[in-house]
């Protein structure tokens, strides 16, 4: 399978090779997660990063009537929760509409990311 995050990038560019491999490297022992599961829910704290390599989730919010409110899909290439620098806690859910593969990612791992050329 190749890396949908690796195709989506490099829409915008070609990636050094190092970037690539570095991509492969934090993708390469995805999990499987079933449909219609959490992956993360409101209040919670992570210390990872999720990625959808396949399948398809979204981010959601319960209403006071206890109905879910979707507002955005998350496919493949797309990452879950990268705004767990600015949240301290979710302020919203995650959850998979299909079988998803997902990678986790360590937070640390992604603040050790290089953000762009010099």
């Amino acid at each position: 399978m190749s890396n949908p995050l690796i195709r989506k990038l490099e829409l915008f560019g070609p990636l050094p090779e190092d970037d690539r491999r570095m991509l492969e490297e934090v993708t390469a022992h995805p999990r499987t997660v079933a449909g219609r599961q959490d992956v993360i829910r409101e209040g919670e704290s992570p210390a990872v990063v999720q990625l959808v390599l396949s399948g398809m989730a979204c981010r959601y919010k319960v209403l006071p009537d206890g109905k879910r409110a979707i507002f955005a899909y998350l496919v493949p290439g797309d990452f879950c929760d990268l705004n767990i620098f600015i949240l301290r806690s979710m302020d919203h859910c995650i959850a998979t509409l299909s079988p998803c593969t997902m990678a986790t990612i360590p937070r640390q791992r992604v603040l050790d990311c290089p953000s762009g050329p010099p």
